[in-house]
């Protein structure tokens, strides 16, 4: 019988709204299990965590801890953008992903006339001034964002995410985990990496994207979150047809695949979607793959990985 121990795999999809980060943040939690991944859970973060409140300033702190604390073994697929286009980096004055991340937000608080109160108005608006500066549109995206259909990390939404999931949860763990394929060494092109002689020695981070999952996989990209017949019909598509790739189970039993059609949101799906994408990174070696891959951009702007080998 083998001692191995079972490797887990952990999905989140992120909220930062501001009363309850707490409940709308998923965490999905699956093992490694005869070459797929089984789920076997899937919570929001204040019930994963028997949080006291769901504030987001208590649960991104809670969140980054429990990253903190994670075995080596672990894998942790996260929906938040990890970086910004490489010439908002190097306009900011850095020269690395790594040194972008610990000094976030940095300079791209805007200068002293930024508003103070708000900083995610203050951060997108020095982005825009910057891509008006040095970019070719108002929210330029990432390479790897154009690749998969995501929006800019500092466009309308995606700019609160972005910040505070950066700011309270990447930079706060950077210096205890090990970020694909960031800090990987070699022709990250298609192939398995391995990790830098000087990467931390912690639990595995990846970017996900549930709706890159969902595209990869023919399912329902849009119009699956809301309590209308046919959104929750969408819901119970998409969570069948993670399923249905033969790399992924739900365990039997606990009702899991109710409970994720149950939640209109669609926050609960999205976290496994994101558990399967974190496990495709994992199985794949961490390899980055696509035609319109520049390595040099995504060693400066992060990688979303969606399905093992796309």
């Amino acid at each position: 019988m083998s001692t191995e121990r079972p490797r887990p795999v952990y999905g989140v999809d992120f909220s930062a709204a501001e009363r309850d980060a707490g409940g709308k943040t998923w965490i999905t939690t699956g093992t490694v299990v005869d070459g797929g991944i089984e789920i076997r859970s899937v919570e929001p973060l204040v019930e994963f965590l028997s949080l006291p409140s769901a504030a987001r300033s208590e649960a991104l702190r809670a969140l980054a801890d429990w990253i903190r604390g994670l075995d080596e073994a672990a894998v942790v697929g996260l929906d938040v953008p990890f970086g910004l286009p490489a010439f908002l980096v190097e306009a900011a004055g850095y020269g690395s992903w790594r040194g972008f991340i610990t000094d976030f937000p940095g300079s791209l608080v805007g200068d002293a006339d930024g508003d103070a109160t708000d900083p995610v108005r203050a951060f997108a608006e020095r982005c825009v001034a910057l891509t008006d500066e040095y970019g070719e549109g108002t929210y330029d995206k990432r390479r790897t964002d154009a690749a998969v259909g995501a929006r800019s990390p500092y466009g309308f939404i995606a700019d609160t995410i972005t910040f505070y999931g950066i700011r309270d949860v990447l930079a706060p763990v950077v210096d205890d985990v090990r970020v694909a394929p960031m800090d990987t060494a070699g022709d990250i092109k298609g192939n398995a990496l391995e990790w830098r002689p000087d990467a931390p020695a912690g639990p595995t981070l990846v970017e996900t994207y549930p709706a890159a999952v969902f595209d990869a996989l023919g399912l329902c990209r849009t119009k699956y979150k809301g309590a209308s017949d046919a959104e929750t019909t969408r819901r119970r598509r998409n969570a069948e047809g993670l399923a249905a790739t033969g790399e992924l189970t739900y365990k039997s039993g606990e009702r899991l695949l109710d409970r994720i059609v149950a939640n209109g949101g669609g926050d609960a799906l999205d976290s496994v979607a994101a558990c399967l994408g974190a496990f495709g990174a994992l199985e794949s070696g961490y390899a980055v793959t696509g035609d319109s891959v520049d390595p040099e951009a995504v060693a400066v702007e992060g990688y979303i990985y969606a399905l093992r080998g796309r």
